[in-house]
């Protein structure tokens, strides 16, 4: 983040919906990732429904955690697709989810990440591929413990870090730009249409 996007930042107001959702969203607004987590206070989840309502994606609320609310934000299409592929598939079965509908694939995913919240269960570390990180660094990471990455930045990287490295860069190039836009006073509907074109819808 450059110093003009902070300095920005500072001066807005960190309880706006629009620029918590730019912060913590902008790759999946920008279409270049498949879903984001957004966490805010709880008394902000019906304005989190109403700025995500014109932006194409969807919001699943995840879980109440004391004073906030943990909200899957997705683009629809591109998460079936992704948790279709069979090599998906498989790694969810082996962990006892049912994959033969999507509406069960996010509620298995909510109760396991809710016993995780509430109960301290074991972390549900295939949270990686409903955020869409490549099938290949969810198992890494799982397998490695979190160690032994090549590359740490939005995700821990396992392979492919040169590819990851560059996605990671436009990920940043889009929040700082979306920032701008949003202390500008740009809905996110605008932003999001601002973004709708084949050059950058470049999924994960």
């Amino acid at each position: 983040m450059c110093e003009e996007v902070f300095e920005m930042i500072c001066a807005m107001d960190r309880r706006c919906v629009e620029l918590q959702v730019v912060l913590q969203c902008a790759p999946t607004l920008a279409g270049l990732k498949t879903s984001n987590l957004l966490i805010v206070p709880k008394d902000q989840e019906d304005k989190v429904r109403f700025v995500l309502r014109h932006s194409g994606l969807l919001g699943y609320r995840l879980v109440y955690d004391r004073h906030r609310v943990i909200f899957l934000v997705f683009n629809r299409d591109k998460l079936i697709s992704y948790l279709a592929k069979p090599e998906v598939k498989e790694f969810l079965s082996s962990y006892g989810y049912r994959t033969d509908a999507f509406g069960y694939l996010l509620r298995n995913f909510q109760n396991r990440y809710d016993s995780y919240v509430h109960k301290r269960d074991d972390f549900p570390h295939e949270m990686g591929v409903f955020l869409g990180y490549p099938l290949c660094d969810v198992v890494g990471f799982i397998q490695n413990g979190g160690d032994g990455f090549v590359l740490s930045g939005y995700w821990k990287v396992y392979k492919n870090a040169t590819e990851a490295q560059k996605l990671f860069e436009k990920f940043d190039i889009v929040k700082d730009d979306m920032v701008r836009m949003v202390f500008k006073g740009y809905s996110l509907k605008d932003i999001v249409n601002t973004y709708a074109k084949p050059v950058i819808s470049l999924a994960v």
